[in-house]
């Protein structure tokens, strides 16, 4: 197979691993398709609210802060954003949180590439949370499918970050649940690269 720059969101990627049968090539296809047109941030439904979560935090922002971007929401946006947001401030409470800049990476596998951009690095007490944001509409998260983001995160960022204060986590935004990998598991990494591979071999072959 001829060498391919296959670059594919950390979503796109999860929704095959979470697949099955056919449903996978349709991911892969659909995944495939959209590279045929330029990114536009327009369509990222979440954009704005990811933006202004990281803004608040770094301004030492409280809740009201968070809220006061709801006005300018579109109508058929609002509800939407306005019970995320609750979920948010239901996770965050009364914590004192201050601003840590987060590790990035690619993951390299074969022709595939992984950006891993976690959105929020917070100081908690006396630990630091590198977060991955899931806002996926009408979507929960459960553990299964968080562990394999936290594995991934893991594996590739821990290099870039140093002591034992650091906690990768990712955030089920609308209902305000934390899942943090603690005991720094990269169990799943073969699993992972396993499915790296057959994302590529069937994006090759449609």
């Amino acid at each position: 197979m001829k060498k391919e720059n296959i670059k594919i969101s950390l979503t796109e990627f999860m929704n095959f691993v979470n697949k099955s049968g056919s449903a996978k090539s349709t991911v892969v296809s659909t995944a495939k398709n959209k590279r045929e047109e330029e990114y536009a941030h327009y369509k990222d439904y979440w954009l704005k609210l990811r933006e202004k979560i990281k803004s608040v935090h770094k301004k030492n922002g409280n809740h009201e802060d968070l809220r006061s971007i709801l006005p300018v929401i579109p109508l058929e946006k609002k509800d939407n954003y306005k019970l995320t947001i609750d979920g948010y401030c239901s996770f965050w409470k009364k914590r004192i949180i201050s601003w840590v800049e987060p590790p990035k990476a690619t993951w390299l596998i074969g022709d595939v590439r992984i950006e891993l951009n976690p959105e929020l690095g917070l100081a908690i007490r006396d630990k630091i949370y590198v977060v991955k944001l899931f806002t996926t509409a009408g979507v929960g998260i459960d553990k299964k499918h968080a562990d394999l983001i936290l594995n991934l995160m893991e594996q590739e960022l821990r290099s870039q970050v140093g002591g034992d204060k650091v906690i990768f986590a990712v955030l089920d935004v609308k209902r305000g649940k934390l899942f943090e990998n603690k005991t720094r598991d990269i169990s799943l990494s073969p699993l992972l690269n396993g499915e790296a591979i057959s994302f590529e071999t069937i994006w090759k072959a449609i």
